[in-house]
């Protein structure tokens, strides 16, 4: 029997285009082995490859996790074995790939890879010039799931229904995917499959929700209405979706959400800064739809996570604390945060190259969205050139920012961009948390115009209790103390543990605060530097918040304290 590896990152979700692939590959007989590899560690790949003796090992790899790939995947090589490279990052840098594997799957990749375990690919570059001209295979989970069991007993399963955006974000890989296959167009998968796929998941696995990996969940609304009565009558499990807030204009869509058993919606804010919304990002959404749109969503009771991006060309900390501020105004249930990856081969790219922002090629860029400003950034910010943007604008039905503007910046000096980058992300760790308490915005600004060796934990929770005082809530903050105090056992704030005693009101607005607190407090967080503090306290409060409020798959108390 032919035997294959497949090898991907391990995270908390599960990996859909691997266990797609499990499923096609299981289907042509073959033998299938799934390794998702930890921090980097491929030490339990070459293991494999040693012990189960493949035909073929296949990785998948995205920008930014590439470098340590390409070193996997050599390494393979060497054992005998050849390798195929597939993925995001075999799409956009397919012949860089091939200096690593014997074959690289560009695009949509099912129908290929079918031909690649049939023997039929030579090796070399291959690009199904058809759009998902097989749809979707069925996926094997049961592969995965034995193999991961923390995947098989989350409670938050993933399905993905349709391929395709028509958006045109400049951070992003939609548009030259759209270019590459002539032009946007929606694939959408037949709904008796997507029934029957969560269907073989609830009969089998935990499941308390489903999360639909859509880029534009629902774009089609004819669709959705007949996904919606199918789903009602033959699954009714709580889902989880991806929108533009463009979506929300059409009501219909999101009472059909509602009707369908949807429970919270994902989109993307990116700034709240209307420049940079517009002509860096792409995005030309007017705030008075995020305001409305956003509306829409709460009062149909969903709960709300908006995403951002901090350190885009032309921002400074100030367009940053713009961006805290609407999320303060918005209240979502999680303000997830990320700092710019400026991505070659995107439009963010290119305007990072044509001002001067970087000069890298990707192979300086992290894996995750929360690492520090790889940028130059400009000096004045948006000011430097809004503008001649906005002069232009009138005259132009194209975007000046990338192709009619040849504008000299001035960019921060060494220690300037350092201290940004300093500010940006000590602004991102704790983003969550801000944007929950009143006038969060307000608080940010006073902590991170300090020096840095006095960004610590014990000086922001000095800060928090003058800022709640100076906006009205200081008889209030006294009550949420000795609430913290009793949730935890004690009995009073005197008794309260220092770390927690140094920064009570962290843990006040959030939810189930006193068993957040005390997690924390088993878990170690307060022992390591204020930096480390802050970090995976921010990771914590994020996925605290997922199942807490977004997902809802915990039972939760409500926060003690309330804006």
């Amino acid at each position: 029997m032919n035997k294959i590896v497949i090898v991907g990152k391990n995270s908390p979700i599960e990996p859909l285009g691997i266990l797609h692939l499990v499923g096609l590959a299981e289907q042509l007989g073959w033998e299938v082995k799934v390794v998702l590899v930890d921090d980097f560690d491929f030490q339990p790949l070459y293991h494999e490859v040693r012990f189960f003796r493949p035909n073929i090992v296949a990785f998948s790899i995205w920008t930014g996790y590439h470098r340590q790939s390409f070193m996997a995947c050599d390494e393979v090589r060497k054992m005998g074995v050849p390798v195929v490279i597939g993925g995001p990052h075999a799409t956009y840098f397919s012949a860089e790939c091939t200096k690593h594997a014997q074959w690289v799957i560009k695009g949509e990749a099912f129908r290929n890879f079918r031909r690649l375990l049939k023997g039929e690919l030579v090796p070399g570059i291959h690009f199904d010039e058809t759009r998902m001209a097989e749809g979707f295979p069925v996926p094997g989970r049961d592969l995965a799931y034995n193999a991961y069991p923390h995947l098989a007993e989350s409670p938050i399963k993933s399905i993905i229904c349709s391929l395709g955006c028509p958006f045109r974000c400049s951070y992003c890989y939609a548009l030259a995917y759209n270019k590459m296959y002539g032009g946007f167009r929606l694939n959408l998968r037949p709904i008796p499959q997507i029934i029957n796929e969560a269907l073989a998941i609830k009969n089998r696995w935990p499941l308390s929700m489903i999360y639909f990996q859509d880029d534009n969940f629902g774009l089609n609304i004819a669709w959705l209405a007949e996904f919606v009565r199918e789903w009602k009558e033959k699954v009714g499990i709580p889902w989880h979706c991806q929108i533009r807030l463009e979506l929300t204009r059409d009501e219909r869509r999101i009472d059909l959400f509602r009707e369908g058993g949807c429970t919270g919606i994902t989109l993307a804010i990116e700034s709240g800064n209307d420049f940079l919304r517009r002509f860096v990002l792409s995005r030309g959404m007017p705030d008075d739809l995020i305001v409305d749109g956003i509306k829409k969503i709460k009062d149909r009771g969903f709960a709300l996570r908006t995403e951002q991006i901090l350190g885009v060309p032309f921002s400074d900390i100030e367009t940053d604390i713009q961006t805290l501020e609407l999320n303060v105004r918005l209240n979502p249930e999680i303000a997830w945060t990320s700092i710019l990856s400026p991505y070659g081969g995107t439009q963010m790219g290119a305007i990072t190259s044509k001002y001067g922002f970087y000069h890298g090629g990707n192979d300086d860029l992290d894996d995750t969205f929360f690492n520090r400003s790889v940028l130059s950034h400009a000096d004045g910010g948006p000011a430097s050139i809004e503008q001649s943007v906005r002069s232009l604008v009138r005259n132009q039905s194209h975007n000046p920012l990338f192709d009619g503007i040849s504008a000299t910046i001035c960019h921060l000096g060494f220690t300037e961009n350092e201290r940004y980058c300093d500010q940006m992300v000590i602004l991102q760790r704790n983003f969550n948390w801000l944007a929950k308490l009143p006038e969060g915005h307000t608080l940010a600004r006073k902590f991170i115009y300090l020096p840095k060796d006095e960004w610590t934990w014990a000086t922001l929770g000095h800060l928090t209790k003058r800022h709640l005082a100076a906006v009205g809530y200081g008889d209030q903050a006294v009550r949420w103390e000795v609430e913290l105090s009793h949730a935890m056992g004690y009995s009073g704030p005197d008794q309260l543990p220092l770390p927690i005693a140094k920064n009570p009101h962290y843990f006040t607005f959030l939810p189930s605060g006193g068993r957040f607190a005390k997690k924390m407090l088993d878990e170690g967080i307060f022992l390591g530097e204020d930096e480390i503090i802050f970090q995976r306290l921010g990771d914590e409060t994020r996925h605290w918040l997922y199942d807490h409020l977004l997902y809802g798959v915990q039972s939760t108390e409500a926060p003690i304290a309330t804006k």
